[in-house]
């Protein structure tokens, strides 16, 4: 890991609040992942009336293993999300659910993730608990967020001087 030296700040605008809204899942992604497991579902009983199985224990097999994997399927989408960066400090508020906001002053350090030719993959921001502790706030990945690298920058910029920046490189 390595620390950046941090921008010059001296023509930001701390005043004005910057704001990122991630999409979660598209309605494309959604009514594709619809139809391949209907799709799926109508070849694993296709397979199941041809091997000459009963249709109970078929039906049965076919409920648990695709009621599983649509569970899987909701359990993993990302959901919509709002970041948020003022003066008073940087928060993201999931959908229904509290925002997580840390004030600047809480921020104990940020860790950005790279691929070798230097394109932002991560920010993971981390926040002081207690007097000595850390504890990862929460993680934004660039497939998540349209605007990324503007939050990359804007959170570059209004970071305070003696918060440290890591850059870790992934994916050797």
């Amino acid at each position: 890991m390595e620390t950046t030296d941090k921008a010059d700040k001296t023509d930001r605008n701390d005043t004005e609040e910057l704001s990122w809204q991630s999409p979660g899942v598209s309605l494309r992604k959604r009514w594709l992942t619809g139809i391949g497991v209907a799709l799926a579902t109508a070849l694993f009983f296709l397979i199941a009336l041809h091997e000459g199985a009963s249709m109970v224990v078929s039906t049965i097999i076919g409920i648990v293993f695709i009621g599983c994997f649509v569970w899987y399927l909701v359990s993993v989408a990302p959901t919509p999300f709002r970041i948020t960066i003022d003066a008073e400090g940087v928060a993201r508020k999931d959908r229904d659910s509290e925002p997580v906001v840390i004030p600047w002053n809480g921020v104990a350090k940020v860790k950005e993730e790279q691929f070798k030719n230097g394109t932002s993959v991560s920010i993971t921001i981390y926040k002081r608990v207690g007097e000595r502790g850390l504890h990862r706030a929460w993680v934004v990945y660039r497939d998540d967020l349209p605007g990324f690298d503007r939050l990359v920058s804007a959170l570059r910029d209004r970071l305070p001087e003696d918060r440290p920046w890591f850059r870790e490189q992934v994916h050797d």
